[in-house]
């Protein structure tokens, strides 16, 4: 008799893709990344480098991880520290909501008037609109230099609510984020519906 099984290297062999997913829905954001995906190649780590910040720094997705069996990603930035997230003495460059929720707060306290153009703009990245656009459309948003760029800020946001997309396959997951910033940054109370 002959094994079925194969064994694999403990290490994959990493792979490096840039690639830009343009999508105007949610929809077609979790297609396009399950048909990326289904072309990957077994015993392997991918890294996608997806978006381009205006310091040059990289958001990139770092595929598979270990939650929900693989059909999952992380969320990266090249250079980022995160606050929270730490493996063996070493930050990770994975932004988590709390360091977003940081990062929002820092910047509502150092500009309380642009609060509302930051709520419209994390409203449009909610729906789907790119970060570049949203800029174009608020400039003055630019002015707020606490933290993190606002452009990567944004750019963060999205991947985050892409990512939620997946976990939460029905569709709660970019609306548990967004109901999260609504009620600990914006402090908005929760609306219930009949």
């Amino acid at each position: 008799m002959n094994r079925k099984s194969k064994c694999f290297p403990k290490r994959k062999p990493q792979k490096a893709i840039d690639w830009i997913l343009k999508a105007s829905d949610r929809a077609s954001q979790r297609k396009t990344l399950a048909h990326k995906w289904l072309r990957e190649k077994q015993y392997r780590s991918y890294r996608y480098f997806v978006e381009t910040c205006d310091d040059g720094k990289r958001v990139y997705l770092r595929r598979p991880t270990f939650l929900n069996k693989g059909f999952d990603f992380q969320v990266n930035v090249e250079g980022f520290r995160s606050q929270t997230r730490r493996a063996k003495g070493v930050t990770k460059e994975m932004p988590s909501h709390p360091d977003v929720f940081r990062d929002l707060r820092r910047k509502i306290k150092s500009h309380p008037k642009l609060k509302r153009k930051l709520f419209l703009a994390l409203c449009d990245v909610y729906d789907c609109v790119e970060p570049d656009k949203i800029l174009r459309k608020h400039p003055s948003l630019r002015r707020m230099h606490k933290g993190l760029p606002i452009d990567k800020l944004l750019r963060i946001i999205k991947w985050l609510f892409i990512e939620q997309d997946l976990t939460y396959w029905l569709g709660t997951g970019r609306n548990m984020l967004m109901s999260a910033i609504e009620r600990k940054i914006f402090k908005m109370e929760a609306e219930l519906y009949s």
